[in-house]
């Protein structure tokens, strides 16, 4: 059975570029944390919004970021782009 649970590690280093790049609240930290790494039920997915607005959600599956594509415009294009390539570094590391 696949796991979608990460380390503690990653899930800051992922948390901290949903808040530098995509505006996700970092009141909502530890909630993240716990939720990939500890929670039983194993979360894939996480509605941070921030700048990708109410659909904006982390997928730990892929190691990347979504948004409902009826609320695209160029600056979630790019807000994407830049977050998922950077989460691909970590994935890598």
């Amino acid at each position: 059975m696949k796991t979608n649970k990460i380390s503690t590690e990653k899930a800051n280093k992922v948390y901290d570029l949903l808040v530098s790049i995509g505006g996700a609240s970092e009141s909502d930290r530890d909630s993240f944390i716990y939720h990939h790494c500890e929670d039983k039920y194993e979360c894939s997915e996480w509605r941070f919004c921030g700048h990708l607005g109410f659909g904006g959600k982390y997928r730990s599956g892929w190691n990347g970021v979504t948004y409902y594509q009826e609320d695209e415009t160029p600056e979630r294009i790019k807000i994407k782009s830049q977050l998922n390539e950077q989460l691909q570094k970590i994935s890598c590391a």
